[in-house]
This record gives structure tokens, sequence and C-alpha cells, in this order.
């Protein structure tokens, strides 16, 4: 029988406790491969980012991330403000878990989820983050299903006719990462395979 495939974790964690802290807890777990950041490039999964509170340097880090890269993120603070949640998830966030709360299995789950494409928040915020989407200006579809710059140029080889293998060469990107970017907008928006994909990008103008 073949062993699962380990996921690719970027841990960003500016302070060097709070580092070497997740590195001994996760390091041992056999689902998780931690990738060092200054180490040689790999098609990384999920970025762990672990901090104190969001501020502007986390959100730009969110976005650089979003932007470059096929990796969901997740987000590990100290203390969560809920009046952050929106642009934390305008920025990319797929996961977010209090310090206090991140045993090796929550980080864990929280990692794995994300790198399914799905969002993975404390029970305590579900409520709450979509009570303020409903507050937002606009619909919240729209907010939901914005595109990054890489999930568009994928979606555009899609509906060239082009294959994993030819999209990934256009594209510039790694099979692997190709087929984590459609995986993840058919479980973000819901949509049952690539043809879909490629109709919902027409209706939505990206193509």
């Amino acid at each position: 029988m073949t062993a699962p495939s380990r996921i690719a974790v970027m841990l960003h964690a500016p302070d060097p406790i709070y580092r070497a802290g997740v590195v001994s807890l996760l390091r041992p777990r056999p689902e998780i491969t931690l990738v060092d950041t200054a180490g040689p490039a790999v098609d990384t999964q999920v970025a762990l980012i672990v901090t104190d509170t969001a501020e502007e340097a986390t959100l730009r880090l969110l976005r650089e991330i979003k932007h470059t890269s096929t990796a969901w993120s997740v987000l590990v603070v100290a203390d969560i403000d809920e009046t952050k949640l929106i642009d934390e998830a305008e920025c990319g966030l797929a996961g977010l878990l209090r310090r206090a709360d991140s045993t090796p299995d929550r980080l864990v789950q929280a990692i794995t989820t994300a790198a399914r494409g799905d969002g993975y928040l404390p029970d305590d915020l579900v409520n709450g983050v979509l009570e303020a989407f409903s507050r937002l200006p606009g619909p919240v579809e729209q907010r939901l299903t914005e595109l990054s710059d890489r999930e568009v140029d994928i979606l555009r080889c899609l509906a060239s006719g082009l294959d994993t293998a030819e999209t990934a060469q256009k594209a510039g990107y790694a099979e692997r990462a190709v087929k984590n970017v459609i995986h993840g907008l058919q479980t973000r928006l819901q949509l049952k395979n690539r043809a879909h994909l490629v109709a919902f990008a027409y209706e939505h103008g990206y193509l």
C-alpha cells in the first residue's frame, strides 16, 4: 500500500521561540513536511503563520502568499481580533487558530483542512464571520469568489483546452501546483469539474 503523501508546510514565525515551539510540535508528525523559507524552492501546499496579532505586516504577508503561490494560509495568533476577520479572509486566509488552542492534533487538522482548499475556524467564530460578511456592502458571493492572478492564469489554460501537464508548462507552475489550484477552486466554489470551472470563469468575467 502506498503511503499518503506529506503536506509541505512553509513556516513563517518571526519570533524564534514561537518557531522552535511549532517545529517541535510538527516535526514528528508523519502528515507534515516542514519547509525552510531559506532552503531550496519547494511546491508548498500550506503557509503556516505564527504571530501575536494580525497586524498590517501579517496582512501583507497573507496577500503576498495569495498572489505569488498556490499555498493556502493558516494563521496562529495569541488573540483573535474579530474586527479583522474579513480583512484576513480577503487576504486569502484559509485557517485560523488561537495559540492557546494549538495542540499538535489541532494544528495538523487545520493544516490538512486548508490543504484540501477548505476553511478552518474555531467553532465560536463561525457565526460571527457569517454575520460580519452579511453586513458588508456588495454581495457575499462576489467577495467569496474573487480569484487570484494565478487561479485566473490556470483557468485560461483550461479554457484553451490544455490538460494538466500542458497547463503547467504554459503557465510555468509545477503539475502538482496546478492540480492543487484546480482542486481548491472546485472545493471553494462548489463546482463539479473543470468544465464547470471554465463556465464559472466566463460567467463572472474572468475570461
